[in-house]
């Protein structure tokens, strides 16, 4: 650790750390905050790491799933939206849920993580505009549905509310650092998921292959 520490001190310092081949198109960046090596997930991707770096995203109405092997060391988080209204558990939404949750962790247990060792938390799913069309609730309602369903226990949350939240998540400690943005923020963000709901919308209908 020492030595990571140590050749991460400047930009001109800086190098890669190691990624799985499936995620060499999330780009590294610097965050001298934390004196850490970062990467961003956005809407629809997840990332995987048994690397000493942060997972960052930014959320609204969207959920991330945060999942590690604290055995193994490797871990990592989704970002998702339900794209339509239906959250019945075999609509073409909840599908797309399956399909995002299925990816981390099967990606998890792919690169030497195990099922039983998995600690589990989730956060995001406000509610970013007014009126009864809550986005956010419905992506916890899915969320929370699909662990009962697995039996797999949730260790921590930190769901709802009206406020978008930006997350960094450390794989190798398990900490889950949430701030949630000032109101004034919200318009962009909200403008982005609304951008990134046409976007799913369009693959659950054409693109995405999903599994029964």
């Amino acid at each position: 650790m020492p030595n990571i520490v140590k050749t991460f001190t400047s930009k001109s310092a800086l190098h890669h750390l190691p990624q799985f081949s499936e995620f060499r198109h999330t780009r590294q960046f610097w965050m001298p905050a934390r004196k850490m090596v970062a990467v961003k997930v956005v809407a629809g991707d997840f990332y995987v790491s048994e690397q000493d770096e942060v997972i960052c995203t930014v959320l609204g109405s969207c959920v991330s799933t945060c999942i590690r092997d604290p055995i193994a060391g490797i871990g990592g988080i989704n970002h998702f939206l339900l794209p339509d209204a239906n959250c019945d558990i075999l609509s073409s939404s909840n599908r797309y849920g399956v399909f995002a949750m299925e990816q981390l962790m099967n990606a998890i247990i792919k690169y030497g993580g195990s099922r039983d060792n998995f600690e589990i938390k989730v956060v995001g799913g406000a509610n970013m505009m007014s009126g009864p069309n809550d986005v956010g609730q419905r992506n916890i309602d899915f969320v929370k549905q699909f662990f009962e369903i697995e039996g797999l226990p949730v260790a921590a949350e930190d769901l709802g509310g009206n406020q978008a939240r930006r997350v960094q998540y450390i794989v190798k400690t398990g900490q889950l650092m949430v701030n949630k943005l000032k109101h004034n923020n919200n318009e962009s963000t909200m403008a982005l998921e609304l951008e990134n709901q046409r976007k799913l919308q369009h693959q659950t209908d054409n693109d995405i292959e999903l599994f029964d």
